[in-house]
């Protein structure tokens, strides 16, 4: 059996020796350990053996785990989950110092609060996370979400919505409001797209009025990534030495400052090759072009994925792990930022 085999039937303990084996061998299957202890440990601790999870999740870290808020920030978790509620809140205080301007961090720890009905706690960390994010306008799209789960526990501890929760509706609204977005939508978009094409889906005769256009981007899932790079050197020139889950979560970060700018993104446009491939031949395409009209087409077919999908459901990208542990905490820059 191997690890994957393991994990799937559920036998952890198979699972957590193999990897323990594997960890020690130059040659580990194919296999990145990091994450591999990480969802390990995710998956100990939905079996409630949290000190189990927080040994595993320890180990990822050891082994070069890192995910946006800190991994730390699971363990925590884990001791919450446990019913540790000091040693959580003593991880998390100590993020926050390290990191307080991390709005995923307030969001990991206010969601966890909210799920175990600690309502006061939750009030307090998304505040702080609502705070952090109108302070820098935003960028991540993540108010609307703290607002929604702090609203919820509010309502739980029977209190009205506060003078926070007041300034959150105006701000929203301002946030997308039209004057913003067409000052936005300005050249830096195309830049943002030079190699991820930006696809809108053309409403149709008699609806052209409409303001609410959809916009969706152009993705090569697992597989394909590698086959578009082999097939076209404009592509690998940019990705070749970029694994698809770096490029994926690039992706998810521009699509998340693209919505900052303006761009009403829904959607993500998956490419298979041999199928871009013939339809290109047959509409006498150009291969290295024709990716955004090729897309629009499959949005307009209904052939894409929703975006962005909720915290705690599975992530676009087909990793099969949860959004807020997979793409969701990679941060709002375009997709060639010099940070990268």
């Amino acid at each position: 059996m191997d690890f994957e085999q393991a994990l799937k039937q559920g036998d952890l303990d198979v699972a957590r020796a193999i990897l323990d084996e594997l960890v020690e061998l130059p040659d580990t299957g194919g296999l990145w350990m990091p994450e591999c202890y990480a969802d390990l440990a995710r998956d100990y601790d939905r079996r409630g053996r949290h000190d189990d999870a927080i040994a595993l999740h320890e180990r990822a870290v050891e082994v070069g785990w890192d995910s946006i808020p800190h991994p730390r920030s699971d363990i925590a978790e884990f001791h919450l989950r446990a019913g540790r509620e000091e040693e959580a809140a003593a991880i998390w205080a100590e993020l926050k110092a390290l990191y307080p301007d991390d709005v995923w961090l307030y969001n990991a720890a206010g969601l966890s609060y909210n799920e175990v009905g600690e309502h006061e706690l939750a009030v307090e960390w998304l505040g702080g996370g609502i705070e952090v994010a109108m302070g820098i306008d935003d960028p991540e799209g993540i108010i609307s979400q703290l607002s929604d789960v702090r609203r919820h526990s509010l309502r739980a501890l029977g209190r009205d919505l506060d003078e926070l929760e007041e300034r959150v509706d105006p701000f929203l609204e301002e946030w997308g409001s039209e004057e913003r977005m067409r000052h936005l939508r300005d050249v830096r978009l195309i830049e943002s797209a030079n190699f991820v094409p930006v696809i809108r889906d053309t409403p149709p005769e008699g609806e052209r009025d409409r303001e609410d256009v959809a916009v969706s981007i152009a993705w090569f899932p697992a597989g394909q990534y590698e086959e578009a790079i082999r097939r076209w050197p404009s592509l690998a020139e940019d990705w070749a030495n970029v694994p698809h889950d770096d490029y994926s979560a690039r992706l998810d970060g521009n699509i998340k400052w693209m919505r900052s700018q303006g761009v009403p993104i829904r959607a993500v446009a998956p490419i298979v090759v041999e199928d871009y491939v013939a339809w290109c031949a047959e509409h006498d395409e150009d291969p290295d072009e024709a990716r955004p009209a090729y897309a629009a087409r499959r949005m307009r077919d209904g052939d894409v994925t929703s975006w962005p999908p909720g915290r705690n459901e599975p992530c676009w990208c087909g990793s099969g792990r949860k959004y807020k542990k997979c793409c969701g905490p990679a941060p709002a820059r375009p997709m060639h930022h010099p940070e990268r």
